[in-house]
């Protein structure tokens, strides 16, 4: 049996109504299969109760079926059998990945114990880089900070806002008459980036276009921007951060809000 993660975060319960989530078998299938290959470790957390269990999918079946690795922790397993069911979490290639199990059956599996459960009926895939957009909301507001001249930038100075996202790339609102320091095809580094009440984190970005718009008949500019060698570890806060927000605005939708 391949090593499981002892530490991992609690889940929260994912959303089926996402632009990220896929719903056709056979591409449920395929991520399930290429997680299988890559040994990725999941996380999956028991409802009731909250218990987060690692485990690893060690076999997808063509009859519909998975197979979950079992846990060395009696106790683990004993809850595993008596979730209602599992909200899974796990990554490939740091694309954050999500899908629901029902109440898995204790098997043997070659000889260890081991889980199975029905294939997913959805499965969120949080996509990569150009990909999905998120258009940023005041709930949860995005700032970017840019230096000025040979001053650094202040992240406790009002910055510029964020107006969409993804995890290759912003659009950032400029008053008029500022636009001058964002010439297509130029760098802007260094930046601090700040997403909803994080921690900034600083960037590197290079502007792609830039185009004017006006907002209660005054004129501002959107400046697009690719972000330049981003750290895997800073475009996976991008990621988690669009996958959080795209999951409030949906619970709120449910609530009918």
């Amino acid at each position: 049996m391949m090593p499981v993660a002892e530490h991992q975060p609690p889940l929260q319960d994912d959303d089926e109504a996402s632009p990220f989530a896929l719903h056709e078998p056979r591409e449920v299938a395929q991520v399930l299969r290429a997680l299988v290959e890559a040994r990725a470790i999941v996380t999956a957390s028991l409802v009731p109760g909250g218990h987060a269990c690692p485990t690893a999918l060690l076999a997808v079946h063509d009859d519909g079926t998975l197979v979950l690795d079992g846990n060395r922790h009696e106790a683990m397993n004993r809850r595993m059998d008596s979730a209602t069911r599992l909200v899974c979490s796990t990554q490939l290639d740091l694309v954050p990945i999500r899908f629901r199990l029902p109440t898995p059956t204790r098997i043997d599996y070659e000889g260890y114990l081991a889980f199975r459960a029905p294939w997913p009926v959805s499965l969120l895939q949080l996509q990569r880089r150009e990909l999905y957009r998120l258009r940023v909301s005041p709930a949860a507001p995005a700032t970017l900070h840019v230096g000025d001249g040979d001053a650094p930038p202040d992240a406790g100075l009002g910055g510029l806002r964020v107006l969409d996202i993804s995890g290759g790339g912003l659009a950032i609102a400029v008053p008029d008459g500022q636009e001058g320091r964002f010439r297509p095809q130029s760098r802007i580094a260094p930046c601090l980036l700040r997403l909803a009440e994080a921690p900034e984190f600083t960037v590197a970005l290079e502007v792609a276009h830039l185009g004017r718009f006006d907002v209660r008949g005054v004129a501002h500019w959107r400046v697009g921007c690719r972000f330049v060698d981003l750290p895997a570890a800073l475009e996976q806060r991008v990621l988690q951060y669009i996958f959080q927000v795209e999951r409030q605005r949906n619970a709120r939708q449910r609530r009918g809000g």
